[in-house]
Formats: C-alpha cells, structure tokens, sequence
C-alpha cells in the first residue's frame, strides 16, 4: 500500500497557475494591502471560500496544532479568527499567543503566509462578530462543547434543537457569550509566495515583509 502510494505521490505535479501574475518591484509598502488586493483577485478568479485560512498554534507543551478556519476580520496589523475560551484553539492560543496562518489559492499559484503575536478584541469588536454568526453557529457557542467528545448523537440534537428557539434563550440585552471570543493574530512577518507560471523557464517568487518598530522591512527570499 505504502509503495503504490509514492507512486501515486510521484506523479502529482505543483499546479501551473492561471492568472495575473506578481511584480515584486510594484508590490506596495504595506503588506496588508497587498493581503487585500491578492485576496481579492482570488476571489474574482473564483477560488472557492478564498477566506479560508489553516490557523497553526502550539500547546504549553510546544506541540503543533492546526485546523483549517475563516478569516473573521482583518485590519491594519491583525487578522482576526473566532474561537471559544474552552475549545483546544482557544486554550492554545490564550496560554501561547502565538500563532501563525496560511492562505492557499492554487488557481493563482499563491500562499500568503503570516505569523504574529496573539491578543484578544475588545468587547464591542467581539460582539459585533457574534451578531453576524448564523442561528446555527450562535446555538452551538450557546452549548459550548466544541472538540469534545461526542457519545450521544441524539444528545447534540436535542442540546441544539431548533438554533432560533436556543438562541432566544440568551439573556436580554447579551450580544454574545462569555467564552466565545475573537483573536487577532498581529502580523510581525508577512511571506507572498508566487508560483512559477506557465513558462517553464519562470521560478517561484517570494516576497517577505518583517515589522519592526512599526515599520515594515521587505525582502526576497530564493525560491
């Protein structure tokens, strides 16, 4: 099995990207600018979920975790993922904040890459993000068991019952709930990777942006 699988392994080839391409001369200063402008001609050149993101953390221990999630929120410094206090993500996050993202668009041959520290939004931020949740994912903070382990099938269904009638049980005037929280990755170093294209002499470019002192240094990095 393990032999027919390199076989199988062996014959996948890296994607040749259909697209705009990327000049790194004309990249602007700001890294999350160009975040904006690349998310969103993958979004024109029809990636499916293009804000979909792997969030890697690490536990006290120094073990690696990663799940793929949505991007919440982004802005000048910070990109923003929603996770409960008491699920893995969160506890890994609130006892490291570290973290590190990758977004993926094959179609355009393009990875971008951040890493940064970790740090909580403020309530209004927070329950700003809450309200745009589906009745379904607000009843499911509701119950807060996410990651846990499931015995009964028929004991989640009955917890979550019909995600309208949970959801009015929230207290008056709550717009969120006390373990469910947003966190910001604060970018320190930022990587655009730019797949060779469909000429064969062309090669991999990557551009990485590091922030120090508020400002952002850029350099090239071989492929």
């Amino acid at each position: 099995m393990r032999s027919e699988l390199s076989g199988f392994l062996a014959g996948l080839t890296w994607p040749r990207p259909q697209g705009p391409g990327f000049d790194p001369d004309g990249a602007p200063s700001d890294p999350v600018v160009l975040f904006e402008q690349w998310l969103r001609e993958a979004v024109a050149a029809g990636v499916p979920a293009a804000h979909v993101m792997t969030l890697a953390t690490v536990d006290a221990a120094g073990r690696p975790d990663a799940r793929v999630t949505v991007l919440e929120d982004v802005d000048e410094h910070a990109f923003w993922v929603a996770a409960s206090d008491t699920s893995p993500k969160g506890k890994q996050l609130g006892r490291v904040p570290v973290a590190a993202l990758v977004f993926h668009w094959p179609q355009l041959g393009r990875q971008v890459r951040v890493r940064g520290t970790v740090r909580t939004a403020d309530e209004a931020r927070t329950a700003a993000a809450f309200e745009r949740l589906s009745a379904q994912a607000r009843a499911e903070a509701l119950v807060d068991r996410q990651s846990r382990p499931l015995h009964d099938e028929e004991w989640l269904s009955d917890a979550l019952g019909d995600p309208s009638d949970l959801v009015l049980l929230e207290d008056p005037g709550a717009s969120t709930v006390p373990v469910w929280r947003l966190w910001g990755v604060d970018a320190g170093r930022m990587e655009f990777f730019q797949a060779a294209g469909a000429d064969a002499d062309g090669h991999h470019l990557r551009l990485r942006y590091s922030r120090t002192d508020g400002a952002w240094a850029r350099e090239m990095l071989r492929p």
